[in-house]
């Protein structure tokens, strides 16, 4: 009798395991998908404290730019923050969001292995507001665009054009580097141009076609 209610009682456990299993998320190896990480993994990019500072040399003219964090906010238990950063060159504050569009299979914490955030960028100083768009798509898929309408350019739009593993930058190396292609940056003078958003460093290079412009991260710090 005690041997049976033992089989019994195994049978039991065994069924409710079986059950909180079927509720699990799919881990992603089991999805075919390998390009999935935690969706917190976006602030790597774009998340840096107040004391954080990069400074930037134009490649022709040696023109400097240092721009710092003036505010920074984050929610430790998903994807979201809130960054602003103040240029000294171009004397314009940049304003740095997430926003979620949930897929199957994405929830706003934990991994993911779709793109479902995309970070918004604006450029204002008080009393002007220059213009607001995407300029960062996470998880990071090559060749995934998506639309930044303007008034020039009806099919404007960002493109994850390249993504690195590491990059070199002078003589400077950074971790995994993602270049975006935009057709027409209201932001940078309604031009077409490429930012490379590096790992744990955020902006290490930026390219505006029409204005012969490259500027190269030479100097940084990031406050721990």
């Amino acid at each position: 009798m005690i041997k049976s209610q033992h089989i019994i009682t195994l049978l039991l456990c065994t069924l409710i395991l079986l059950g909180c299993k079927k509720d699990e998320p799919i881990p992603c190896q089991e999805t075919g998908t390998e390009n999935c990480e935690n969706i917190q993994n976006v602030k790597h990019f774009f998340y840096f404290k107040v004391g954080s500072y990069w400074v930037y040399e134009e490649e022709t003219s040696g023109d400097l730019d240092t721009v710092y964090v003036t505010e920074a906010s984050e929610n430790h238990s998903n994807y979201d923050f809130d960054v602003r950063m103040y240029s000294s060159y171009q004397d314009f504050y940049y304003h740095f969001w997430p926003e979620y569009s949930p897929v199957p299979g994405t929830s706003e914490s934990g991994i993911v292995c779709e793109t479902c955030v995309f970070v918004q960028r604006s450029k204002y100083r008080p009393g002007v507001a220059v213009y607001q768009a995407k300029c960062f798509m996470f998880i990071p898929e090559l060749g995934l665009s998506q639309s930044n309408y303007n008034s020039l350019i009806s099919n404007n739009k960002v493109i994850t054009e390249q993504i690195d593993s590491s990059f070199f930058n002078g003589v400077l190396q950074f971790e995994r580097t993602i270049k975006m292609h935009e057709l027409n940056t209201v932001m940078e003078g309604y031009q077409p141009t490429d930012h490379y958003f590096s790992e744990n460093v955020g902006l290490s290079r930026k390219e505006l076609i029409d204005s012969n412009q490259v500027w190269n991260l030479v100097d940084y710090y990031i406050e721990p």
